[in-house]
C-alpha cells in the first residue's frame, strides 16, 4: 500500500500576485528537502486557492533508508602493547563506539594500518521527518510583500488561521505561527463547514462537496467548461485564447468558480470593441460575449460558489454601465482633439529625464525611421515620417490615462477618425510589436520600419545616459527591444548593420540638443548585450555551439550572422568541412598577429604559391558574389574548394622565409586569404571551440 502524505495551511485571503511564487517555492523545496533526507517519492501535487496552500504527496517509503557508517580510530601501532595487549587507546575507541574490542577492525590507509569501526544507522521514520522538515519550510518561504499579525511577533505572506497535516492516518504534529497541525480542514467561505479529514486521498474530495477545489489548474478547467456551456446555453462566443491572462486570475481569486451571463445597456455598442471589451475586463473581470464576429451587450462573470445570480448580475451590470458611460465620455472628447493640440500636449509628458519628452522622442523616431527607410530604398518617406511622428499620439488621451492596455490601439483609432493614411494610424498601434520574446512582428512595413526606429533610440538612450541591464533587472525592457529590433531585421531579410543605425541614432540624439548621449564608453557593453540576444535566438532554432559562437563576431550584421549560422550548421556536419577547417587553420593561426594585409602577387616565386593565388581570385570573385546574394551556402562551397591548393602550398612553401620581403608577402597574402572567412564568423571558434 503507497503511502501518502498531505499538509494544508490555511490562510486569509492570498493576493492573486503570489500564487505562482508560493506554488515555485514550495515544489522546489519540497524536492530539495526530500533529496536531502534520501526520501523517494512517486508524485507530487502542489494545490493552491485564495484560503489555502499545501502538497499531497504520493509514494513515500516508510522511512530513509539505513546507512552503513564507518569511523576511523588510532594507528594500529598504538593499539597494543609488547604483549600484544589492547592498550587503552584501543579500549577508549571501542568504548566510545559503544562496542568491544573484538569487533574493531583494521585497515591500510594511506600505508599505515588503523582502527574502524563498522556501524549501521537506522534511517529515521518518514513522519518524522515530515514534521520536521514542513515547519521549516513554511516559515523560511519568501514572498514580495508580507503581513505581521496578531502582536507583530508573526511575519507572512498572510496570517495563518489552521494547519492541516496527515501522514497516511495519522496526524503530523508539528506547530506553525502558534497553530498546531490537526486533521482539520475548512470549506468555503460561505457554502461549507469544518471538515474532519481521515486520510490525505479523502481532502480533495471532501473539499469538493464543501465547494471548494483546492488545485489550480483544476479551477482553470472548471472556468473554461463553465464558458463553454454559456456559450452554448446563450449562443454566445468568447474567445479564449485572448482571454487565458483573465481566466488564470480568475482561477486565483475563486475556490469554486461559477459562471454567470449578465447584460450591459446597448446604447453603449457605438463603442469600439476593444473599448468595451477592457472596460468589462478592467473594472469587473468579465468576458465580452459576441456574436456572428461582433460585440454584444451581454457578458460572463464569474462568482465565488453558487446561487445568487441575480444580485450577482445586478451589481455587476450596474458597475459596467457606469464604466461604460465614462468611456464613452472619454472617447468622444478624445476624438474632437485636434491633432496638432495632442503633439503640444506630448511635450508635458517625460519620456524620461535625461532622455527628454514624448514629442522629442516622436520627432527622433520620425528622423531615424525615415533615414532607415531611405537605406532600404522607400519611397514614400514622408508617409514613413509622419507615422513615426505620430505614433505615441494617444499617450496624452482620457482614455489611455484610464486603461493603459488601450496604448497604441486608441492611437489607431483616433489617427484612423482623423481620416490619416492607413500605414500611419495601423503603425500607431503595430509599431510596439513584437511585444514579448515571442510575439509575431507587425505585417505593415511602415510600422516595422517605426518599430525599429523607436526600439534602436530606446537602446541607445538609455545605454548612453548609462541605464544598463544587469543580472536579472531591466527596469526599462530593454532585453525584449533588442530582441525586437533583431527579429525584425532577420524577419523581412533587411540587411542593415546595426552599428551604422546605432550612429544615426546617437546623431539624432545630438541633433536634438542631447548631447550627453553617447555610446562610444559602453559600446562593448552594448556588443555583448546583442549578442546574448542573438545567440538566443539561434539556440531557440537549435543551431550548433560552434557555429553560434563563430558568427558572433559579426553581430552588428545581424541577419548575416543569423544566415552565415544557419549554414555553418549544416556544413559542420560533413567531413569535407571539418577536413577543409583544418587546413584553414593553417592559414589563420600563421596570420593572425600580421598587421597588414598588403601583398604583390607579382612577387610570388615558387609554383604553388602562385597556383593558390590564382585559386584565391577565382574563389574570392565567386565569393563575394554569393554574399551579395547572402547565399552563404554557395560562400562556403566556394572556400571549401581552396583545401587543396592550401595543403599544396604548406606542403612546399616555407612562409617564414628569412628574407623579410619575402616573408612579409606572403603573411600578407595569408593574411588577406584568412579575412575571408571572417566575413562568415570567427574561424578560430570552430576549431578551438
Amino acid at each position: 500500500m503507497l503511502n501518502r502524505a498531505i499538509f494544508e495551511i490555511g490562510v486569509e485571503d492570498l493576493p492573486p500576485s503570489e500564487f505562482d511564487n508560493i506554488r515555485a517555492q514550495l515544489e522546489e523545496e519540497l524536492k530539495k528537502s526530500f533529496e536531502k533526507n534520501d526520501l523517494n517519492f512517486l508524485s507530487m501535487n502542489i494545490f493552491i486557492s485564495p484560503r489555502r496552500f499545501g502538497a499531497y504527496i504520493v509514494g513515500l517509503p516508510d522511512k530513509q533508508p539505513d546507512k552503513k557508517e564507518k569511523r576511523k580510530g588510532p594507528p594500529k601501532k598504538i593499539c597494543f602493547d609488547g604483549n600484544n595487549q589492547p592498550t587503552k587507546a584501543l579500549e577508549g575507541f571501542a568504548k566510545s563506539q559503544g562496542v568491544q574490542v573484538k569487533d574493531v577492525k583494521f585497515e591500510n590507509n594511506d600505508g599505515a594500518e588503523y582502527a574502524y569501526i563498522e556501524s549501521v544507522k537506522a534511517g529515521e521514520p518518514t513522519k518524522i521527518i515530515l514534521q520536521n522538515i514542513i515547519p521549516e519550510l513554511i516559515t523560511n518561504m519568501n514572498f514580495a510583500k508580507s503581513m505581521r499579525w496578531g502582536k507583530g511577533n508573526y511575519t507572512f505572506v498572510r496570517p495563518v488561521h489552521w494547519v492541516l497535516g496527515l501522514y497516511n492516518r495519522e496526524i503530523l504534529e508539528f506547530e506553525i505561527f502558534d497553530e498546531k497541525s490537526s486533521n482539520k480542514s475548512y470549506g468555503h467561505r460561505f457554502f461549507g463547514e469544518e471538515i474532519l479529514i481521515t486520510n490525505p486521498q479523502s481532502f480533495f474530495s471532501e473539499l469538493k462537496k464543501n465547494y471548494v477545489i483546492p488545485l489550480y489548474e483544476e479551477r482553470i478547467e472548471v472556468i473554461e467548461r463553465e464558458i463553454h456551456e454559456l456559450e452554448d446555453e446563450y449562443n454566445i462566443k468568447i474567445s479564449l485564447e485572448e482571454h487565458e491572462d483573465l481566466i488564470r486570475e480568475i482561477a486565483k481569486m475563486t475556490e469554486f468558480p461559477k459562471g454567470v451571463v449578465g447584460s450591459f445597456d446597448e446604447k453603449y455598442l457605438f463603442l469600439p470593441p476593444e473599448i468595451i471589451i477592457v472596460t468589462v475586463r478592467h473594472h469587473q473581470r468579465s468576458f465580452v460575449a459576441m456574436k456572428d464576429g461582433k460585440v454584444i451587450n451581454k457578458y460572463i462573470a464569474f462568482q465565488d460558489g453558487f446561487g445568487r445570480k441575480g444580485n450577482v448580475t445586478n451589481g455587476y451590470t450596474r458597475v459596467i454601465n457606469a464604466r461604460l458611460d465614462d468611456a464613452a465620455f472619454y472617447y468622444e472628447d478624445d476624438l474632437k482633439a485636434d491633432i496638432q493640440k495632442r503633439l503640444e500636449d506630448l511635450k508635458s509628458i517625460t519620456y524620461q529625464v535625461e532622455l527628454g519628452n514624448y514629442r522629442e522622442k516622436c520627432e527622433r523616431i520620425s528622423t531615424l525611421s525615415s533615414k532607415i527607410a531611405e537605406k532600404l530604398g522607400f519611397e514614400n518617406l514622408d508617409v514613413v515620417k509622419r507615422a513615426g511622428l505620430l505614433c505615441k499620439i494617444d499617450i496624452p488621451s482620457k482614455v489611455v490615462y484610464e486603461f493603459p492596455e488601450l496604448q497604441g490601439i486608441m492611437a489607431r483609432i483616433y489617427l484612423k477618425h482623423k481620416e490619416e493614411n492607413e500605414d500611419v494610424f495601423l503603425t500607431a498601434q503595430e509599431h510596439y510589436k513584437p511585444l514579448s520574446e515571442n510575439d509575431e512582428i507587425s505585417q505593415n512595413l511602415v510600422a516595422n520600419l517605426v518599430s525599429l526606429a523607436d526600439k534602436i533610440d530606446d537602446l541607445v538612450g538609455y545605454f548612453g545616459i548609462g541605464k544598463i541591464p544587469s543580472g536579472s533587472k531591466d527596469p526599462f525592457g530593454l532585453r525584449r527591444k533588442a530582441f525586437g529590433i533583431l527579429r525584425i531585421l532577420i524577419s523581412l531579410d533587411w540587411d542593415l548593420n546595426l552599428k551604422e543605425l546605432i550612429d544615426l541614432s546617437e546623431k539624432t540624439f545630438v541633433e536634438s540638443g542631447k548631447s550627453n548621449i553617447s555610446i562610444k564608453s559602453v559600446e562593448n557593453e552594448l556588443i555583448n548585450f546583442l549578442s546574448n540576444r542573438l545567440e538566443t535566438i539561434l539556440e531557440r532554432e537549435k543551431i550548433s555551439k560552434e557555429a553560434i559562437n563563430s558568427v558572433l563576431i559579426n553581430i552588428y550584421k545581424p541577419l548575416r550572422a543569423y544566415l552565415a549560422a544557419k549554414s555553418l550548421d549544416k556544413f559542420i556536419k560533413k567531413e569535407e568541412f571539418r577536413d577543409f577547417i583544418i587546413a584553414f587553420q593553417r592559414v589563420n593561426n600563421i596570420s593572425k598577429n600580421h598587421k597588414s594585409q598588403e601583398y604583390n602577387g607579382r612577387l610570388f616565386i615558387e609554383e604553388e604559391e602562385k597556383t593558390l593565388f590564382q585559386k584565391y581570385l577565382e574563389v574570392k570573385s565567386h565569393f563575394e558574389n554569393c554574399l551579395k546574394k547572402l547565399d552563404y551556402d554557395g560562400a562556403i562551397e566556394s572556400l571549401i574548394s581552396l583545401k587543396e591548393n592550401i595543403d599544396r602550398y604548406f606542403d612546399n612553401i616555407f612562409v617564414m622565409s628569412e628574407d623579410e620581403s619575402i616573408r612579409s608577402n606572403r603573411l600578407g597574402f595569408l593574411k588577406s586569404l584568412s579575412a575571408l572567412f571572417y566575413e562568415i564568423g570567427d574561424v578560430e571558434k570552430l576549431y578551438k571551440g
